[in-house]
């Protein structure tokens, strides 16, 4: 990927987005690239697909997770410790949060804007234009109302992962990316990047010549085993 990276980027989405399969992905994707990461769980509303459920596994691979100790792992508010701060303020390495869904689950993040370099993060949504709330132009304007408003902090990009779960194709992710660039012109805002697994990545590529392309290993799993869930 291409992308200017800042030292924090944060993904924000609304339930069913991928936002933490993608937050997870873009942490080992700086790893691999011989990066220092701190991956930060800051989710608070899903209780299914939270970066923390995945801790140990992606701690085996080398990547620092950041989340409540074991007594508050499944609290609904989030510990404000040392190492969430050390790690927003990026003084070494990058910094990547997964923020909970909606409105809602801003309210998390506003805790910790003080501590967000000023210039130095990138804030992006999610989009899933297969699901309800995203499925339109009108949608994505009022989530991110709701988000900026609760953070207190501007959306600065969409990421675009339009899927149907284990039903996905690259047509309906190629549909879904069109959709996503016509709203990004609207709002004045960049396409970060495109999310796709990574079976179907090359495919994406070759018709998308340089747009940048994540590809997405699975690393949550859902009670219901949807590899695509949020």
């Amino acid at each position: 990927m291409k992308l200017d990276i800042k030292p924090v980027t944060i993904f924000t989405a609304n339930l069913g987005s991928g936002k933490t399969e993608i937050s997870i992905n873009f942490s080992r994707m700086l790893q691999q690239r011989g990066e220092k990461v701190s991956l930060v769980d800051l989710d608070i509303i899903n209780p299914y697909f939270r970066t923390r459920l995945a801790k140990d596994n992606l701690a085996g691979q080398g990547l620092k997770v950041i989340c409540p100790p074991g007594h508050l792992v499944n609290a609904d508010v989030p510990a404000i410790t040392p190492a969430v701060r050390g790690a927003l303020q990026a003084v070494e390495g990058y910094c990547v949060c997964d923020v909970g869904g909606d409105d809602v689950g801003a309210i998390a993040l506003g805790m910790f804007k003080p501590y967000l370099p000023p210039t130095g993060f990138n804030l992006y949504l999610v989009v899933n234009t297969c699901r309800p709330l995203t499925r339109d132009f009108a949608g994505v304007v009022k989530m991110m109302q709701g988000i900026e408003k609760n953070s207190r902090l501007k959306i600065t990009g969409l990421v675009s992962n339009t899927n149907l779960g284990r039903h996905t194709d690259v047509a309906v992710m190629l549909e879904g990316y069109h959709k996503v660039s016509q709203m990004a012109d609207r709002l004045g805002l960049p396409v970060a990047f495109m999310a796709s697994p990574r079976e179907l990545a090359a495919e994406v590529q070759a018709n998308l010549p340089g747009v940048d392309i994540l590809p997405l290993e699975f690393y949550m799993k859902t009670p219901w085993e949807d590899a695509f869930g949020e």
